[in-house]
């Protein structure tokens, strides 16, 4: 071998042995409703450099499914972290698939004012959710199809992911509507629960495709290796969440949670988060029959399920951390 040669050879060797880290690493936008325990994986994985091992920046985008879904089909998102909406929206013709789901029960509590005794007491009247089409509206939605309840049985106003539910909620301005475990613990706290009372627990009412993440076609086509590293990222950082109670508190705070929200959001959801981040097939069908019904879609015209799910870099990455027998 030439001079010459031998060192093109021993530059290219040196460049395939570069690490994720050493190399420039890919920036990835990944949108989250709240800063709870089923974003813990995303939060965790940020704050102890597991998306930096492999090679990937996060720049994070708070927004609910409703304005996030329309961002990732637009190429505006690379990965949104309302797998639920893009269920839905792929049911109208999206092309997007639910990668990783963290957790199959719904996070969310309906509180209501006291006069509301029951839920057909709230036939006609608004109900508070964060956007419209998100994972709020389709949990009210899902109870609606469990019951046999028309879709305009209630109606949703959009009030955003801060303080505007809980004000509107507090002042008898609306009533009834969702709120986060930390939500319910923050009001406590300040006093402002006065005669509220829990209607329905959604966690127990609900089984769905909840917390995690969705991603495009396009990105699955055109950036596979992307979608696999960012994968391995939030599954070591679920490895901490469901092991690690006080690094899962600190990341939330971090972005946004208070402590005390943070311990009451862990103790009452991180029980459901999903142990291999996949929903069973059986899951998955029963899940697009309710879907369809809630978007007046014939069962007999639902795609395959392999149009609304893609497990496979879950399964990959779950296999190549044991392989490495990688610890946090």
């Amino acid at each position: 071998m030439s001079k010459i040669l031998r060192h093109a050879f021993v530059a290219a060797a040196a460049l395939l042995a570069l690490s994720p880290q050493s190399r420039a690493a890919d920036k990835v936008k990944v949108s989250y409703v709240v800063p709870t325990v089923q974003y813990g994986s995303l939060m965790v994985g940020i704050d102890k450099g597991f998306f930096a091992q492999e090679g990937i920046e996060v720049e994070l985008v708070q927004a609910g499914g409703g304005v996030a879904t329309p961002a990732l089909i637009a190429g505006d998102l690379n990965f949104s972290g309302s797998p639920s909406v893009a269920v839905s929206a792929n049911l109208k013709g999206a092309h997007l698939k639910a990668i990783f789901v963290g957790s199959d029960h719904s996070a969310f509590q309906l509180w209501a004012q006291p006069d509301i005794k029951t839920f057909d007491d709230l036939k006609g009247k608004p109900i508070g959710i964060i956007s419209r089409g998100d994972t709020t509206e389709i949990v009210i939605r899902y109870i609606l199809a469990k019951h046999s309840l028309p879709d305009d049985f209630v109606s949703y106003t959009p009030l955003g992911t801060g303080t505007a539910r809980i004000a509107a909620l507090a002042t008898g301005s609306f009533p009834a509507a969702l709120l986060d475990a930390g939500d319910v613990k923050d009001m406590h706290e300040a006093g402002k629960m006065g005669k509220l009372h829990l209607l329905m627990d959604m966690a127990k009412e609900v089984r769905m495709t909840f917390g995690g993440f969705a991603t495009s076609d396009a990105m699955i086509s055109n950036n596979r290796d992307v979608v696999r590293r960012t994968v391995r990222g939030l599954m070591k950082g679920l490895v901490v969440v469901r092991s690690d109670r006080a690094a899962t508190i600190a990341s939330l705070v971090k972005h946004g949670s208070t402590e005390t929200a943070a311990n009451a959001d862990y103790e009452l959801n991180s029980p459901s988060l999903s142990p291999t981040s996949v929903v069973s097939d059986e899951d998955q069908a029963f899940e697009l029959k309710l879907r369809a019904r809630m978007l007046s879609v014939d069962d007999t015209k639902i795609p395959p399920a392999s149009n609304f799910f893609d497990f496979s870099f879950v399964k990959q990455a779950a296999a190549e951390l044991k392989a490495e027998n990688w610890k946090p």
